[in-house]
């Protein structure tokens, strides 16, 4: 049996003496996280300044503990020597604050390397490790959101009767999607519906998520007003323009207002004023954004279904499905579905929210796809109850033992512990025995690679460890995490969680570097005591074997802050 060697070491407080020494201490392995007290979520860190001491077990006895660092006749082992980098990487790089580690081999459990393993941390964006592996257990990898267009048989050409766009809360349904409904009715034929748009009261189940809506500006003459116009047939905007024209070129200086409001038949409106200044003889683009994502799209299709030659009587209006079916079956006749479009695959909009960090596109989903498979609203509320219950059947993570009020991590009030998020990898991996094998897929092919893409795309470029990490970044002011796979010992898969909390921001530079290093560390360790060859370096899968996943663009280091989005729910945006 292999040795074992737990790493105890504990850092000092942000700000104190560079100069306090680590205590390390070594223990038993352990299959499964230890119970944790009900006060989790207030509980700080612990600091201890003892002098370091390693011990470490052979076929399950520990041997007497003695001096690994100073000099002595014996060389230290390579369990001894990882021991000494890592707190020697404590002690230097990581003392600021608290930095918490937990290391076991993916399959058993067992633990390799503890650093303040169950002190409860702020993971930050590792929590979408839970929310992503959530949402695919309760709609499966294969799910696509589905937008129709219902409305009766058509009679020719025409469609009589109003039409409904039906949604289903679809985070991804774009501007570009609905052009694409529009266009699939004119190839049937239609030229003509009588009636109006129809939606559902739901301010999100039928509309573009993330409403935008471009306004093209131009320059006037020098001190005159600017030029502005929204999309063709875009009803839905009232446009104002105060912005002016300066009297020489430069960089356009521009704002907006916007306030919902109706026009005298009682249609929806976006009363939009432009302000500030464009330059002489520019021209720009301004973003309007609004919260009226159902209207948004409404008008978005009326003009689509217009400029691909389908002329609509009516305008927009809301009601509920059943009210809209019996209308139509007293009427026209029985609705059919006359246009669809479906989302890209849970599992690739999965892809997205991990590689890269998506904060609002993270929320977006758990909450649909928990509202979804409990036939409700979205909410949070709904979408942490789905979260807790998936950390209940699979790491068995009671919910008194941590706190996750969020699906992105996008919060200052998480507490989970290494020892718990090395617990969350191996059941969303597939390395618990009651796992299923295409969620465990869909899940590790959402996670960034090594010096490949996603959020680590330009981290551990080193050729001993690039391609061979597969794991979810996490940042806030004052959080750096990372937590994941490293497939060094073909034998030996090894599940990790190392993370980083200060009392005051962290240089995030200066603490990811640190991090890797304390990484590359262990993956020595394992080249130095692994029995086989390494592997080429591919995606860490559980068994069955698996292929690589397709490549993905590289992007920008970590995102975790750097997408704001101001279409949160108002209870979504409350906890950011």
């Amino acid at each position: 049996m292999r040795a074992l060697l737990i790493v105890a070491a504990l850092a000092a407080p942000a700000l104190a003496n560079p100069a306090t020494v680590a205590k390390v201490r070594s223990t038993k392995p352990v299959a499964k996280p230890a119970p944790v007290a009900a006060t989790v979520a207030t509980a700080a860190p612990r600091h201890d300044g003892a002098h370091a001491r390693v011990t470490f077990g052979l076929a399950g006895i520990l041997r007497a503990p003695r001096e690994i660092v100073g000099r002595r006749e014996e060389p230290l082992t390579p369990e001894e020597d990882t021991a000494k980098q890592i707190e020697k990487l404590l002690r230097g790089p990581l003392r600021y604050g608290v930095t918490g580690l937990f290391v076991a081999d993916a399959r058993t459990g067992e633990a390799l390397f503890a650093v303040n393993a169950d002190d409860p941390l702020n993971p930050a964006s590792n929590v979408k490790m839970i929310s992503t592996a959530t949402a695919l257990e309760l709609l499966g990898p294969d799910f696509r959101y589905p937008t129709r267009v219902l409305g009766a048989t058509p009679d020719g050409g025409a469609v009589h009767g109003d039409v409904y766009l039906l949604g289903s809360y679809d985070p991804t349904l774009t501007v570009g999607d609905l052009d694409q409904l529009a266009a699939a009715i004119a190839a049937r034929g239609i030229t003509r519906i009588d009636g109006d748009i129809v939606v559902g009261p739901d301010p999100t189940r039928d509309g573009v998520y993330r409403a935008v809506i471009p306004i093209d500006v131009r320059a006037g003459e020098p001190g005159a007003p600017a030029v502005a116009a929204a999309p063709p047939g875009m009803d839905l905007i009232a446009l104002t323009v105060a912005a002016r024209t300066a009297r020489a070129p430069g960089r356009p200086h521009l704002g907006y207002q916007i306030q919902p409001t109706t026009d005298a038949a009682g249609h929806p409106r976006l009363a939009v004023t432009l302000n500030g200044t464009i330059g002489k003889g520019g021209t720009t683009r301004l973003a309007v954004v609004t919260r009226e994502r159902t209207a948004t799209a409404g008008y978005t299709l009326r003009a689509a279904l217009r400029a691909h030659g389908v002329d609509v009587g009516g305008e927009l209006k809301t009601a509920e499905l059943p009210a809209f079916v019996a209308a139509s079956t007293a009427g026209p006749g029985l609705p059919v579905e006359l246009a669809r479009h479906e989302s890209a695959r849970l599992a690739d909009v999965i892809l997205r929210v991990n590689k890269w960090s998506i904060n609002w596109l993270a929320d977006r989903v758990i909450m649909t796809a928990a509202a979804l498979a409990r036939h409700t609203s979205p909410s949070m509320n709904v979408a942490l109850d789905a979260m807790y219950g998936w950390l209940g059947r699979h790491p068995r993570l009671a919910k008194a033992d941590l706190l996750v009020d969020t699906g992105s991590g996008l919060s200052y009030q998480t507490k989970i512990t290494p020892h718990e998020l090395v617990s969350v990898v191996r059941g969303a991996a597939g390395f618990l025995p009651e796992s299923d094998p295409a969620l465990a897929r869909a899940w590790l092919d959402s996670l960034s690679v090594s010096g490949t893409d996603g959020t680590l795309s330009r981290r551990f470029m080193a050729p001993d460890v690039r391609g061979r990490i597969r794991a979810k970044t996490g940042s806030l002011s004052t959080v750096i995490a990372l937590s994941g796979l490293l497939d060094v010992d073909p034998m030996r898969p090894l599940a990790f969680s190392i993370v980083t909390n200060g009392d005051r921001p962290l240089s995030k530079g200066y603490v990811r570097k640190a991090q890797e290093q304390v990484i590359a560390t262990i993956c020595k360790y394992l080249a130095k005591t692994t029995k086989a060859p390494p592997p080429p370096a591919q995606p860490i899968t559980p068994p069955p074997p698996q292929a690589a996943d397709p490549a993905h663009p590289a992007l920008p280091d970590d995102l975790e802050e750097a997408d704001p989005d101001p279409l949160l729910d108002a209870e979504t945006a409350g906890q950011k």
